[in-house]
């Protein structure tokens, strides 16, 4: 039983390496995952940060409230939410992998090969989840500097958290977008979606504008996507000490913030802050997981069937 264990342990190994060297070696693959959020971040330096600091500063024009203050504020928001997208659409960019292995035929020979079925699932996805949040890690370290410059906030405490929150958004993100792909059998209609994926992601988990300003009936699509959650706490985990500092000149003016830039939502008619927002994540994660491994299950017997089914006619 150890044995066996150890071997299907070293077998899933083998198989993630071999995912992580094949995205590596397309060097320019890796170069536009990353690139993807730090243009985002560029845009909103460029164009979008000015937009929310006029709202702002028209807000507080008569309150004795320093602009660097609040321009730390917008800006932990939009950094929040750029790492929430990342986690999504880097992980569309190693779901890649997969779509090409099923296109070139390489994953029904995997699946012919005396191999548990169990071991190229985990495998995928494990080697999703790595490359996934190997890019993640530095968009975050990224933005760490970039808040490091424009003004620090954060305590060490809220730091280590962001780590512990991005594992858990890429293995959410992870396990629905190896759901999604399941569909997708060509690299051609997998860039297609990642394009339309990457355009509109940002707009329901509010990383472009705040949620609080779309309409009744988008508030509540978005509190079906885990994404919101990841982005609702990161921007807790990011905004709360530039909040904090705004209260002392302004305390009436948190719980509006709060409420106007995603930090609370709306959740059917009840709002909900970090604490539930947490725990309504871990709950989506879970549930998408066992989906997942549901799914994996019926579509490797069926696959295997299949390929049997051929193999005899």
């Amino acid at each position: 039983m150890k044995n066996s264990f150890s071997e299907d342990a070293v077998m899933v190994a083998r198989l993630v390496e071999r995912n992580v060297k094949i995205f590596l070696k397309d060097k320019m693959g890796v170069f536009f995952s990353l690139l993807a959020p730090l243009i985002v971040l560029g845009l909103y330096i460029l164009f979008l940060g000015d937009i929310q600091m006029q709202n702002l500063e028209s807000a507080f024009k008569d309150l004795p409230i320093e602009k660097d203050l609040l321009k730390n504020f917008v800006d932990n928001w939009m950094l929040a939410g750029v790492i929430s997208v990342a986690c999504v659409t880097v992980s569309f960019s190693a779901q890649e992998i997969v779509v090409k292995d099923r296109e070139k035929g390489v994953l029904a020979d995997m699946l012919c090969a005396p191999v548990k079925r169990y071991i190229i699932s985990i495998g995928y996805y494990l080697s999703n989840v790595i490359i996934t949040f190997f890019i993640c890690m530095i968009v975050l370290i990224i933005a760490f500097i970039y808040m490091a410059i424009s003004g620090w906030t954060m305590t060490a405490g809220e730091v280590f958290m962001s780590f512990g929150l991005l594992i858990l958004s890429v293995i959410s993100s992870s396990a629905i977008i190896s759901l999604i792909c399941k569909i997708i059998k060509t690299s051609a209609q997998h860039s297609a979606l990642v394009g339309i994926i990457s355009a509109a992601i940002g707009f329901f988990i509010g990383a472009y504008m705040p949620i609080a300003i779309f309409p009744k009936a988008i508030q509540y699509v978005t509190l079906f996507i885990p994404a919101t959650y990841s982005a609702g706490l990161f921007r807790e985990l990011f905004m709360r000490g530039a909040l904090e500092e705004i209260e002392k000149v302004i305390p009436q003016a948190g719980s509006q913030l709060e409420k106007n830039f995603s930090m609370q939502m709306d959740f059917f008619g009840k709002t909900i802050t970090a604490k539930e927002m947490a725990w309504i994540f871990i709950a989506f994660t879970l549930l998408v997981f066992c989906v997942w491994i549901v799914v994996e299950s019926v579509n490797l017997y069926k696959s295997r069937d299949n390929i049997k089914k051929k193999s005899k006619e």
